[in-house]
């Protein structure tokens, strides 16, 4: 299907929900991604944001192509890797939307989940994470050594930090818009673990956690590394020690 065929009939209805996509090197997913999103969230009024980091193979023109020809479809261009985190509070900055989808381009995260997850975020939710860890979520080839680290990640994040939800590492999640952008701090905007973050410096958010099945890329790099890792602790470290000032008397 070419880029340059309109995806459906609009009507320039303010969005209800705005699906933003941090990209790099996505060519091959994200036309059929954003065609998928458009189609499953109608008729609620929608807005797809695409934060491409430079990527050299031509993400950003496929998306470009289709924003000429759908209003509903946006580009946030940047020049160069500057953080998965820091993509989406950029794309939430350029949303319309009351609420915000952060979602991966590569279709780990199903776009068919958009629908029923912000259903529940309309019954009164400021975060409805697509949850990895809950009763009904499964992995489908994951590996086994992956998904350990990502559950320890998790454990450690609820003890140290104090967070509820079993999967606050998850790249999917439904947010109120106003909630995402009164972050606190940004120490995680370098990395991935914007939702951590989150559910750490807000405290008082109502918060639902819906089963997904998470299907693990096929090609590319996961973000569980040794280094992620490091860098996970450096910033449950940074969030504690913001949590301790934010407690001291002023004076």
């Amino acid at each position: 299907m070419s880029s340059q065929e309109p995806i459906t009939n609009h009507d320039g209805e303010m969005p209800l929900i705005s699906v933003v996509i941090p990209t790099y090197n996505e060519r091959d997913n994200i036309e059929r991604l954003v065609r998928t999103l458009l189609e499953v969230c109608s008729p609620t009024p929608t807005e797809v944001i695409v934060v491409d980091d430079g990527s050299p193979d031509g993400t950003s023109d496929v998306v470009r192509g289709m924003s000429d020809v759908d209003p509903r479809v946006k580009l946030v261009a940047r020049q160069g890797k500057l953080g998965l985190s820091s993509a989406i509070y950029a794309g939430a900055a350029a949303a319309k939307g009351t609420y915000v989808c952060v979602m991966d381009a590569d279709f780990s995260h199903d776009p068919e989940e958009v629908p029923q997850m912000l259903a529940r975020a309309q019954q009164g939710y400021s975060v409805v994470i697509g949850s990895r860890y809950v009763k009904g979520s499964a992995f489908i080839g994951q590996p086994l050594a992956r998904r350990a680290i990502s559950y320890v990640l998790n454990l450690a994040a609820r003890i140290l930090l104090q967070i509820r939800a079993r999967d606050a590492l998850t790249g999917f999640a439904i947010v109120e818009r106003d909630v995402l952008l009164a972050t606190p701090t940004r120490y995680s905007a370098g990395g991935f673990k914007w939702l951590v973050e989150l559910l750490a410096t807000q405290r008082d958010l109502r918060v639902a956690e819906w089963p997904i099945i998470f299907r693990d890329r096929t090609a590319g790099l996961s973000k569980a590394s040794a280094k992620e890792a490091i860098s996970f602790a450096v910033l449950c470290g940074r969030l504690l020690l913001w949590k301790v000032k934010g407690r001291l008397p002023l004076g």
